[in-house]
């Protein structure tokens, strides 16, 4: 397959992701997967890109170590084995069913475990053949604008859906009574949603950037000014920053609004890296800066009105907290078997009905990883952002710079996100940040007609 038809390809899944895919389970959640799983195949059959950025060999340390510290859950070990490795497995097993088997995996469901580690390989997989295939700076930017032109339709969707109280809109859209006042796409849940579009809006604020030429060297402020005024797509950018920034308010979330008044700061105090002036630089955070204040003061009063409204102690996410460190204090070094939580929640908790989740993916990874996967899993990511953080620093390039940085603004999104919810879950939200990661490695590293260098 070419490059062009890749681009193609993953273009068009940036498109329908959110589609059938946006919601969890169901009959749709294997045919993502397996559309995730050809691209990987044709971009893995063919001739490797060269991708280089630091930290690589403890990078494949920790990958290699997470996989088998998962692999290790799968294995049935004997029962003198499991009392030592994990005394909290042999209590569950007894009280359930009395006695403890000859053999048994460190995980309570092995089949679970074994489905769920086959998502994280897709997802890694996926994450490599993003980074092998030959991508150049401009099909890194089309991708990112086929994802801004997602988010820009899945928020007047959700309008529209809105207007009908969101039921019966179009055949596959069932009736839906549950926080009808609330923006949603096609993604079911108004906060998953919301972080979909927190993942965006950061990239909006970088193409804008990037398209406003302010960082180039050699122009004139007049210049500038006046290729502003020729380019169109400077101002269809801002208007997709403020559609998605507005549909993130529209959807109640209150980490969503929380996370687009901290995105907006993160962007402004990151941006004093850019090669300006310095003058240049203090009026564009204070510019940033009084653009924050501007849109918390104006919906101060229903901002405030939907964080008061409720607590997270009235849905139960502090008692999903307090119950997944308990589980995790049973089972430390290797956790309940990834991908089994809702299935050893229920003898902590005491809900009446399924906690398929902690709503915090910290906590709920802690408790069926275990200690040493988890630090694997999580040091891996860190490293990775790290990688790029430094790279980023290190670049000058005037159009390169603040599309990373809305890169890595999105990353910093999600992992704040990530302490309140459980989005990542959603394959359509996992799908667009591993692009955005994957893609935000090779715009950073890219040498091509990078003149201005």
């Amino acid at each position: 397959m070419s490059r062009k038809s890749q681009r193609i390809f993953l273009q068009a899944l940036i498109l329908v992701s959110p589609l059938p895919f946006g919601s969890i389970g169901g009959p749709w959640e294997p045919l993502c997967f397996f559309l995730f799983a050809l691209f990987t195949v044709f971009a893995l059959s063919g001739a490797p890109a060269p991708y280089r950025f630091p930290y690589q060999k403890p990078l494949r340390i920790l990958a290699a170590s997470f996989f088998l510290l998962i692999a290790f859950q799968l294995l049935p070990l004997p029962a003198f084995l499991l009392k030592w490795l994990s005394p909290g497995l042999v209590r569950v097993m007894q009280s359930l069913s009395g006695a403890l088997p000859a053999f048994h995996s460190l995980s309570l469901i092995p089949g679970e475990t074994l489905l769920a580690a086959a998502r994280f390989l897709v997802y890694g997989l996926f994450f490599i053949a993003l980074l092998r295939t030959a991508w150049d700076k401009d099909d890194i930017i089309r991708l990112f604008r086929t994802a801004l032109l997602s988010g820009a339709f899945q928020v007047v969707l959700g309008l529209l859906k809105l207007g009908q109280g969101n039921r019966k809109f179009f055949l596959f859209f069932l009736d839906d009574d549950h926080m009808p006042g609330f923006l949603r796409g096609t993604i079911y849940n108004p906060d998953h949603f919301a972080f979909y579009l927190e993942l965006l809006f950061p990239l909006a604020l970088g193409l804008l950037f990037a398209r406003l030429h302010l960082f180039d060297p050699g122009q004139s402020l007049k210049d500038k000014l006046l290729h502003i005024a020729d380019d169109r797509r400077v101002i269809t950018l801002f208007l997709v920053a403020v559609l998605l920034a507005g549909g993130i308010y529209l959807t109640g979330c209150r980490s969503g609004i929380a996370v687009l008044v901290l995105s907006v700061l993160f962007f402004a105090q990151m941006s004093v890296y850019m090669r300006v002036q310095f003058n240049l630089r203090r009026h564009l955070r204070l510019v940033f800066i009084l653009a924050t204040l501007l849109a918390v003061f104006v919906g101060l009063q229903n901002t405030l009105n939907k964080f008061l409204s409720g607590s997270y102690i009235e849905v139960g996410r502090i008692d999903y907290w307090t119950n997944s460190l308990r589980m995790f204090s049973d089972f430390p070094l290797f956790g309940t078997g990834l991908g089994t939580f809702k299935y050893a929640y229920f003898l902590y908790g005491s809900e009446a009905g399924w906690v398929n989740h902690a709503h915090n993916e910290y906590v709920e990874n802690l408790a069926d990883m275990g200690l040493p996967a988890f630090v694997a899993f999580f040091a891996l990511l860190a490293l990775l952002a790290f990688a790029l953080l430094r790279m980023w620093i290190a670049r000058r390039h005037p159009e390169v710079k603040p599309v990373v940085l809305g890169v890595l603004t999105a990353l910093f999104a999600a992992a704040f996100h990530s302490l309140f919810d459980f989005s990542l879950r959603v394959p359509a939200n996992a799908f667009l940040f591993i692009i955005l990661f994957a893609l935000g490695l090779k715009l950073v590293t890219h040498r091509r007609d990078f003149s201005n260098e």
